[in-house]
């Protein structure tokens, strides 16, 4: 399915639903669900307007759940990783929770994996 600006489509393998784009330190990053049930994978570029290549997967499925809606936050110095889960109690694709993990960036610009958490992070 392609995201399409004025002159300009972005082919998104695998893609499913849930588009983000975070930018940092001169990269582009558009984060989305992938395949079914969802993981999370991205794609990076210089320019928003690419080329783009397909980084891979950085997240597994999710507990309890089908989907992933991911987003990422910079805040003081450190950047997150907020994504939804059916972990709590009752749990489910349609009663999701919200979750928040750090994620780490690699000196070549790429994500690391993000390893999903039942503790979250620490009050900021």
């Amino acid at each position: 399915m392609p995201l399409t600006r004025p002159n300009n489509s972005v082919e998104l393998p695998g893609f499913s639903e849930g588009a983000f784009m975070h930018k940092r330190e001169g990269w582009y990053f558009l984060l989305y669900g992938y395949q079914m049930p969802e993981k999370v994978a991205y794609v990076r570029s210089r320019s928003v307007d690419g080329p783009w290549e397909f980084m891979g997967v950085i997240v597994d499925t999710v507990e309890n759940c089908e989907t992933n809606s991911p987003a990422i936050v910079d805040y003081k110095g450190n950047s997150y990783f907020i994504y939804h889960n059916g972990a709590l109690t009752d749990g489910s694709s349609h009663r999701r929770s919200v979750c928040i993990d750090k994620i780490y960036f690699k000196e070549d610009g790429t994500i690391s994996k993000v390893y999903q958490t039942r503790e979250g992070v620490a009050v900021l």
